[in-house]
């Protein structure tokens, strides 16, 4: 006969009941977490500002002048060397490659990137044939991509800065994949990647240079966003600074509507130039101390904070506009206090700088204390 309603509810397993963590628990282990996965994001922070809360960084041709006084100062955290080429097959050379400078930086704490660049020694210029090539498909844009990623691991250095500056506005959508492609691949070996833009106040760009570079894309793939402020003035306008802080503020601002503020690096110019009618010539400081020891030029410091020097050679009038220590002082400050949130600076080029622009850049960037987001 059927079992009564009454032994079939006493038959019946009783579910068991799941344990609940205490809520304290709860709490402890998710804090645990969060301070795990903080101190991972300071510690890479860490390892970027080695010495202090903003990045400091410079291109350098391998001067170990420049890089032992930047050491001394404490102003410089990372050094990009310019030395990586990009051919039109796809291959790369480093005809200045130099080991001993690499391996100098890193004793003494400095973190070395590579620069890859689209520059032709034989024409002396950036030439627009090589990206056109290596960006023509998407199999030229691979196997260029992992020449790059395949040298860096040869020559161990922490990252690569593409600084392709003779892409043309057409190739614009080819140039952000190739550097997407180029960054997938470095991240995968535990490396980075940095991008050389021209200045641009808005989308796409006045010329082809800024038109081939799409922000935000860029912005998205990289780790370091590196916006060239400066070269401002030149043979194409007349004599006048190299990067005013007003106009770099106006740049910077731009930047920080198309690229998180904690990957954008903010360019320093440390040459000068100088004008004879409408041709110019590029000057170090060893050039400002020769036009002081030769021409005794009258001197004035210019609302850029530049320096101004007015001078004769030959019967011939010159101006020349160079920033020493007192305008990048004025400049750091700019970005200190416009655009805090901003990752730090890069200078170009060691060996030329004003030597007391070092102490200076310590001093703003690496004994302040850093902007909270």
């Amino acid at each position: 006969m059927p079992a009564s309603t009454d032994s079939l509810e006493r038959r019946r397993p009783r579910p068991r009941r799941r344990r609940r963590l205490p809520a304290l628990f709860v709490v402890i282990v998710a804090g645990l977490i969060a301070v795990a996965v903080a101190f991972v994001l300071a510690s890479a922070l860490d390892d970027d500002r080695r010495h202090g809360p903003y990045l400091i960084g410079a291109w350098t041709f391998g001067d170990r002048t420049s890089l032992d006084a930047a050491v001394k100062a404490g102003a410089i955290d990372e050094v990009s060397v310019d030395w990586l080429q990009s051919r039109p097959d796809g291959s790369v050379t480093a005809p200045r490659l130099d080991q001993d400078f690499i391996a100098e930086a890193k004793r003494r704490d400095c973190r070395v990137f590579v620069t890859l660049t689209d520059y032709d020694e034989t024409r002396h210029a950036f030439d627009p044939a090589i990206s056109a090539a290596i960006l023509k498909t998407p199999e030229t844009r691979r196997r260029h991509a992992e020449a790059v990623a395949a040298w860096c691991r040869e020559y161990d250095v922490a990252g690569v800065d593409v600084d392709w500056e003779a892409v043309k506005g057409a190739r614009r959508d080819e140039f952000s994949a190739f550097v997407e492609e180029l960054a997938e691949r470095l991240h995968a070996d535990d490396r980075l990647i940095a991008v050389d833009v021209y200045p641009k106040l808005k989308e796409p760009g006045g010329w082809d240079g800024p038109r081939g570079q799409d922000w935000k894309r860029l912005g998205r793939a990289v780790d370091q966003f590196r916006v060239m402020t400066y070269n401002y003035s030149g043979s194409w306008s007349g004599p006048g600074p190299l990067s005013p802080p007003d106009w770099m503020d106006r740049v910077l601002d731009f930047a920080e509507t198309q690229v998180a503020p904690r990957r954008i690096v903010m360019g320093l110019g440390l040459y000068g130039r100088d004008w004879l009618g409408s041709t110019t010539t590029d000057l170090t400081w060893n050039s400002v101390r020769d036009i002081r020891s030769v021409h005794e030029p009258r001197e004035f410091r210019t609302a850029s904070r530049e320096l101004l020097l007015e001078y004769r050679s030959d019967g011939a009038r010159h101006q020349a506009f160079f920033p020493d220590a007192l305008a990048i002082r004025a400049k750091v400050r700019m970005m200190l206090s416009r655009h805090p949130h901003v990752r730090g600076v890069y200078a170009w080029l060691m060996g030329q700088e004003d030597p007391r622009s070092w102490r200076e850049l310590a001093r703003l960037l690496h004994a302040q204390k850093p902007a909270r987001d």
